[in-house]
């Protein structure tokens, strides 16, 4: 590039140019144009709207009651830019493999890290800045010029979290080595966005009671001088946000401080603790066994079970996953389990579709996802059988997390427990035929994508997943359309088990 625009190659402007033109690239050519046109679009509707908005409100302070929400909401956004970050730091670091052609090449490491760090700076407040950034440009025309500092609060806040988000990953990697680090922080990102999530349940979860309780016990820390109170540094990246200057002064320090300290201090022993991964190299932390000292196990289902037990255990990320989804409905679950009969009888169908759609996802894993299927194809034993026991290492640890609630059921109800035993094994063991018999070569990385292109399969799981979920709504709430969700079910996994007997009979 030439002109004003051109920068000296291997400069930090340089880096993050191309820092740049790599997420863009991310967009995906003509759908960047697209997304651009409706982007505009809402962008000019939020404009008109926070004309509207700001033009009919006081220019006054806001009342507390407003303040408070305002500092929740950024505490909010602060923590899932948070768990944002530390993806991005993984991505940036690890997943995108080309740090050691970067490390290899002349440029100074410092500036490699300092672009790759303000990369991710520049992705984090986007999605806020789009949503804020009509306000701060309608706020000078309707008397609110202070709402201008929602730009540079913004990206000070930005930031301040990937210091946050690399001094995490850092401390990782020199605690735990490169390669445990990276599927650590990978867990700890999805971990925080649910955490807050969670948060927000407790009321909910722990009864009108301790809610009063809680409300009792903030309103008192929110009194002058507690450390709620509207002047407490807890509320400044809010009153940063509205222009307030000693807040916003602090927090622009704090983040570049922060940001400077991180890529000046730590990237020496960031090259240090990730020696093992850009090298591929491994140091071994146990000894050679010595001979007479390895055992090893006979029995083809203790072996083929171990073996998948192991790999999934190697995979914390692909586990977060496929349990991502029961952490966020454990607060529902423990809502219904403390309600009347009608709300039981929705806990029944909620968690065999939970159950359902975890076993196909951990049998996929097993099945599809197999790291040596040239190694397996040549074992003396019949592929079919392989698989059979694959899908039973999928479905051991779905039915082992659904036992407690079995329990729970028998001892409380013992009909609804019956219910949910029967469309439970339906339905996995249905989804785990399906994955025995159509499976499909594929990656660890592609289990969110697994379904795409793959035609007449994915609709029979859907509705397989769907009609025993159904069925045990109907047993348990609407009689009436029992046999419209028994046939639903039935026609379903009969459709896996028919179409499969081709692939039985060449693996007879």
């Amino acid at each position: 590039m030439s002109g004003r625009f051109a920068t000296r190659p291997g400069s930090t402007a340089w880096l993050i140019r191309h820092e740049m033109r790599l997420a863009w690239r991310g967009v995906g050519g003509r759908r960047a144009t697209l997304l651009l046109v409706v982007l505009a679009v809402l962008s000019v509707a939020l404009h008109v709207g926070a004309w509207s908005l700001l033009r009919r409100s006081s220019a006054d302070a806001w009342p507390p009651i407003v303040a408070y929400l305002v500092g929740g909401a950024a505490w909010l956004c602060i923590t899932l830019m948070l768990a944002q970050a530390i993806a991005a730091s993984v991505l940036a670091l690890f997943d995108r493999g080309d740090l050691d052609l970067l490390l290899s090449s002349p440029l100074p490491t410092r500036n490699v890290f300092l672009a790759r760090g303000l990369g991710i700076a520049a992705n984090l407040p986007l999605l806020y800045l789009f949503f804020l950034a009509p306000l701060a440009d309608v706020g000078p025309f309707v008397g609110r010029a202070n709402l201008l500092a929602i730009y540079p609060a913004l990206l000070a806040i930005a930031l301040a979290v990937t210091a946050l988000a690399l001094a995490l990953t850092l401390l990782l990697v020199r605690w735990l080595g490169a390669r445990r680090a990276r599927s650590v922080a990978q867990v700890l990102g999805s971990l925080v966005g649910a955490a807050m999530f969670l948060v927000f349940q407790i009321p909910n979860v722990a009864g009108p009671q301790f809610t009063r309780h809680l409300v009792g016990r903030l309103v008192g820390w929110a009194r002058p001088g507690g450390a709620l109170a509207l002047d407490s540094p807890l509320w400044w990246p809010a009153r940063a946000l509205q222009g307030d200057m000693l807040p916003m002064l602090a927090i622009a320090a704090l983040g570049a401080g922060a940001f400077w300290a991180v890529v000046g201090l730590a990237h020496r022993r960031f090259l240090d603790g990730t020696q093992e991964s850009v090298t591929g190299s491994a140091r071994r932390s146990l000894a050679s066994p010595r001979a007479g000292t390895t055992r090893f196990r006979a029995g083809l289902w203790r072996t083929m079970l171990i073996k998948e037990w192991r790999l999934i255990a190697r995979d914390p990320q692909v586990i977060m996953q496929t349990l991502m989804q029961v952490l966020y409905m454990m607060p529902a679950m423990l809502l219904i389990m403390r309600g009347t009969s009608q709300a039981l009888a929705l806990l029944v169908p909620m968690v065999v579709y939970v159950a359902s759609t975890l076993a196909s996802n951990i049998a996929w894993l097993t099945v599809a996802a197999e790291d040596a299927p040239e190694l397996l194809g040549t074992a003396p034993v019949r592929r079919g059988r392989l698989r059979a026991l694959k899908v039973l290492a999928a479905l051991l640890p779905v039915w082992l997390l659904a036992s407690p609630l079995i329990a729970w059921l028998a001892w409380r109800h013992p009909f609804e427990a019956s219910i949910f035993v029967a469309c439970l094994a339906g339905s996995t063991l249905s989804v785990g035929a399906a994955q025995v018999w159509y499976p499909r070569q594929g990656r660890r990385a592609d289990l969110k994508k697994r379904m795409q292109g793959h035609g007449i399969l994915g609709v029979l799981e859907l509705t397989v997943v769907l009609g025993w979920a159904g069925l045990a709504y109907c047993l348990g709430a609407a009689p009436a359309w029992t046999p419209l969700a028994l046939l639903a079910a039935a026609l379903a996994s009969g459709a896996i088990w028919l179409l499969g007997r081709a692939r039985r009979e060449d693996e007879a």
